[in-house]
């Protein structure tokens, strides 16, 4: 399998299945590769990409705390297949000489790739199977303002 870096380019909303949509580009490609994904990724993707923070840390940076307290750290993320059309993606871990891969959804697996300057690949013939044009105009726009008035109160409170 031969990996190829991708940058997060946005997110957009897919107007008709209404769900969120983080952009993927290579550096020398103008096509981009969408990957659907949920409301709380889309923030979380969203937050990091606009260099927000909160007043206490949220999943991600709570994942990525932890990581730095044991002393590992994020190398990179790797997005390796689809089925179903369902992305598969898993989180490579360094942790001195050691390495170790964790099975992550490409949504959770970019916030923390964001949040820890890590590297986002993707297999190069997956991303040359479902790469697309998009034109983002307005749409990508109207998802950025969602977002920035998002709370993360707005999730409701966990209740065990």
């Amino acid at each position: 399998m031969e990996l190829v870096e991708v940058f997060v380019r946005g997110i957009a909303l897919d107007q008709e299945r209404r769900h969120p949509v983080v952009l993927l580009k290579t550096e020398e490609e103008d096509e981009i590769l969408p990957i659907w994904i949920g409301t709380a990724e889309a923030t979380a993707i969203f937050t990091a990409l606009a260099g927000k923070s909160f007043e206490r840390p949220m999943t991600h940076d709570l994942l990525r705390i932890v990581i730095d307290v044991l002393g590992a750290a994020v190398d990179r993320i790797e997005i390796t297949g689809i089925h179903a059309d369902t992305y598969f993606a898993r989180i490579v871990l360094r942790h001195g000489e050691d390495t170790f891969y964790v099975d992550a959804r490409p949504s959770d697996s970019i916030a923390l790739a964001l949040r820890s300057n890590a590297s986002i690949l993707i297999d190069r013939e997956l991303f040359e199977t479902y790469k697309r044009p998009i034109d983002l105009g307005a749409e990508d726009d109207d998802v950025r303002k969602r977002l920035k008035e998002l709370d993360p109160g707005d999730f409701g409170e966990y209740e065990a």
